[in-house]
């Protein structure tokens, strides 16, 4: 358990508040380092034979971006009782991205005396970039070496894999640009030239190599992808039917399964809405690829409009008449089905962290906000039909704070909307109460692992069959190839 249990449809809970002085106590030990040397420590022990790929000198202190790790496939149901290792200490799995056929990304998630934090593990049983197979669970792991704690790919498979992924990519950090030219000084131009060779054509492979040795690696990364692609359709156009097969199964996975999450933050003007999303947006973005989208409503795919900032005025146009009110509601509920189908959905199976400052519910609490004149049933109807976040979190605050930050509303008025907010019910939707009273890190930490419950529990519901696939696919031969 994250911490204390909050309120849920259907009895269901949430658990966002740290609890009592054992879970104080233990939090003081948690950190990135600890993380780090437990995993190692629990692949070893449960007999996981892995390497970590590249960018392993400053770990385990630091991991400036996710962890890759290579094992092989047949070690995959091992990961099981290393994951309940991790979890018995607090460091909680809280999703899994399938971005290859054997390849996922985990995001883990668990609190320490500075707040809420995260770190992203990449675990493949095989290099696959722009239509080709690069190399397989056996040949990423031969001649592994040890390193302090844990276990490191050679330098030939470490320039091979951080070369590939980052022509894929198009673009490195400083780091990394350095740490291949030191590997190519390292290997020789020759056996560089051999590797990159497997995935790159001859005269491609020679400006890539060059380019890691005299530092103008960036420059080459401009329109790398592009040779890869060449690469694999020129020389094996034959092994692309089995590729792209593959990949459009997962990606249709995805899609029907998909990874994102919509969380709607609600709440009175100055409960503070803002600096809860962009703590959040920053606390979370690992366990979503970095990829969020924000959106303040409604989606706006229909009759968009400029963001015109902070409402300075909620109450000072008059209310419309009821069957304007009731029309103009009905197109605000069209674009939540239209946003989410032509727009939403297709952020989930990327798996976006899409939040909505405020939700269509809103209109319950503060109809005068958005001018409804009609009966109060019109807009419960709609508020029940219309897609449903997977969480609502909603945040409140003592009046007199609340009006300190923002006075446009008399305190009547806030005391009415913050009990509202409170009797607002979600059809299918987890809900989670925040109190923003307190200082800012401790409400963006309460926020966070409120997502990281939802989170951790979707993933618990969906590990097994993770597994279950994943080792069907790295035993299938067709896979493989």
């Amino acid at each position: 358990m994250i911490g204390e249990a909050l309120r849920g449809p259907s009895g269901g809970s949430l658990v966002v508040e740290p609890n009592g002085k054992i879970e104080e106590d233990a939090q003081t030990h948690r950190c990135l380092r600890d993380f780090l040397l437990t995993l190692f420590r629990l692949l070893d022990e449960f007999g996981v034979r892995y390497c970590v790929l590249h960018s392993w000198d400053t770990l385990p202190n630091e991991l400036p971006n996710d962890l890759d790790l290579a094992i092989l496939a047949e070690d995959k149901s091992k990961l099981l009782p290393v994951f309940d290792g991790l979890r018995s200490k607090g460091y909680f799995p809280i999703q899994a991205l399938n971005h290859s056929v054997n390849g996922n990304f985990f995001a883990f998630f668990w609190t320490e005396a500075s707040g809420a934090k995260t770190a992203a593990v990449d675990i493949v049983s095989e290099h696959r970039r722009g239509g080709m197979v690069l190399a397989n669970d056996a040949e990423m792991l031969a001649n592994r070496q040890r390193h302090g704690v844990f276990w490191t790919a050679s330098p030939h498979v470490e320039f091979a894999y951080l070369l590939a992924k980052k022509a894929f990519k198009q673009k490195a950090s400083d780091k990394q640009l350095r740490r291949l030219k030191f590997l190519a000084d390292q290997l020789g131009s020759t056996e560089a030239n051999r590797l990159a060779s497997k995935f790159l054509t001859a005269d491609t492979s020679k400006q890539a190599v060059q380019s890691c040795i005299d530092g103008s690696t960036r420059e080459f990364l401009k329109d790398s992808r592009a040779k890869l692609w060449r690469a694999s359709l020129t020389r094996r156009p034959d092994k692309s039917i089995p590729y792209f097969a593959t990949e459009a199964w997962r990606l249709i996975r995805r899609w029907f399964q998909p990874t994102g999450i919509i969380v709607a933050i609600m709440g009175p003007d100055g409960v503070g809405k803002s600096t809860v999303i962009a703590g959040l947006v920053k606390t979370m973005d690992m366990a979503f690829w970095r990829r969020h989208r924000l959106f303040h409503w409604r989606p706006y795919v229909l009759a968009p409009q400029p963001d015109r900032g902070p409402v300075l005025d909620p109450h000072g146009q008059s209310v419309r008449g009821s069957l304007v009110s009731m029309l103009y509601l009905s197109g605000f509920f069209l674009d939540y089905y239209v946003g989410y189908l032509l727009v939403i959905r297709r952020l989930l199976a990327k798996s976006n962290l899409v939040i909505f400052d405020r939700y269509f519910h809103d209109v319950l609490v503060d109809p005068q906000r958005y001018r409804y004149g009609a009966p109060k049933w019109f807009a419960e109807m709609l508020s029940r039909l219309v897609p449903q976040p997977d969480l609502v979190i909603l945040l409140d605050a003592d009046t007199g704070l609340i009006l300190g930050r923002k006075s446009e509303l008399p305190r009547e008025e806030i005391e009415r909307q913050r009990l509202a907010y409170r009797e607002l019910q979600f059809s299918g939707a987890k809900t989670a109460f925040l109190k923003t009273n307190g200082d800012v890190d401790k409400s963006v930490s309460v926020a966070a692992a409120s997502v990281a419950e939802y989170m951790k529990r979707r993933f618990d519901d969906r590990f097994d069959g993770w597994l279950s696939s994943a080792q069907l696919q790295a035993e299938a031969p067709e896979l493989r190839s």
